[in-house]
């Protein structure tokens, strides 16, 4: 993203976090601003903000700085993404191995499902498909998942993007997105055909976190057979790979998220 403005001052506030990172322990107001190349006054303005955002911490009794809560809490998260992608990835491909189709790793990202690993399989020709692909949410396997178990705030904006506000707001749209999720989680997998490549046929199966997250969506797409998904053993491997993960990165079976949170 080179060349694109971005805003200064939540540059320079990440500055002090990464000095308070890399102190190894609680920091004077003076020592951060040295360590951050700013005058006390704007290190104690930027410090402020932070506390006050829970990504930093102010001891009462000595006065002195440390990273906060908060900070830990998103570094925690992104690790167990990280770890998560990674652990998928591999299972994955060696899925796709097994059973010679090409498949997809998504994640939910800031336009929706998106593409973070692409792996091509026999058959399938040549499509527009890399990563970064965003997929549709109501038109492809993965988004079908997506849209089960992300909470509705995530997905609804999304939603109206693709179908219309009418849509999304009217009975019949309602049932219709009931009617998807309700199939998702009873058959424990996404599944359409020709909806986002023609004459292509894709599967998607969850795979959840220690706390009944979803974190990742892996998916398979070969061609249209005829065969139905209860029939297709590719589909039932795929659910298999899912759940391995899953159990993986410590999910119980069992405690399966409903409308984006635990039961």
């Amino acid at each position: 993203m080179d060349g694109v403005q971005g805003i200064q001052s939540v540059e320079i506030g990440f500055s002090v976090l990464e000095v308070l990172a890399a102190s190894g322990g609680s920091m004077s107001l003076g020592d951060v601003a040295r360590g951050a190349d700013m005058s006390l006054s704007q290190a104690r303005r930027y410090l402020v903000s932070l506390v006050r955002c829970g990504l930093a911490m102010q001891d009462p009794s000595t006065g002195l700085y440390d990273l906060g809560s908060r900070a830990l809490q998103i570094g925690l998260v992104a690790l167990a993404r990280v770890e998560a992608v990674d652990l998928a990835a591999a299972a994955l491909k060696e899925l796709l191995a097994r059973i010679r189709q090409g498949g997809t790793l998504a994640v939910w990202g800031e336009e929706g499902p998106t593409v973070v690993r692409w792996f091509r399989g026999a058959g399938l020709g040549v499509t527009s498909m890399g990563l970064g692909t965003i997929f549709p949410i109501f038109s492809s396997a993965s988004g079908l998942v997506f849209l089960t178990y992300m909470k509705e705030e995530f997905t609804r904006k999304r939603l109206v993007q693709e179908k219309g506000a009418r849509f999304v707001s009217s009975p019949e749209g309602r049932a219709a997105i009931e009617s998807v999720k309700l199939s998702v989680r009873r058959d424990g997998y996404g599944w359409l055909k020709g909806h986002f490549v023609q004459d292509i046929r894709g599967a998607a199966a969850p795979v959840f976190d220690s706390q009944g997250e979803l974190v990742a969506v892996l998916a398979i797409a070969g061609n249209d057979d005829g065969h139905s998904a209860k029939n297709d053993p590719a589909v039932r491997a795929l659910v298999d790979a899912a759940a391995q993960v899953s159990k993986q990165l410590g999910f119980v079976p069992g405690d399966v998220p409903v409308k984006g949170g635990k039961r």
